[in-house]
């Protein structure tokens, strides 16, 4: 994951989907965007996403990302 900081504001984090797609996810970490998600960090290189990301188009992954590991969402039915 890499993250764009001014400072200490934090603006958008972008990384590799983890399905293996090859497709990058970019979010923004502003709270003035809509959507957008929280960066916490527990420990160096373990960051946590707030809320998941769904992705509605191509793979349509869906997973959390906490202490630095995704954990995938259970499908709907």
């Amino acid at each position: 994951m890499v993250v764009a900081r001014e400072g200490d504001e934090l603006w958008a984090a972008a990384f590799m989907c983890p399905c293996k797609c090859g497709e990058r996810i970019e979010l923004a970490l502003i709270p003035e965007a809509s959507p957008s998600w929280r960066l916490t960090s527990a420990a160096p290189k373990a960051p946590t996403l707030h809320p998941s990301v769904w992705r509605k188009v191509g793979c349509k992954s869906h997973f959390w990302v906490r202490k630095g590991k995704v954990q995938w969402c259970k499908e709907q039915s």
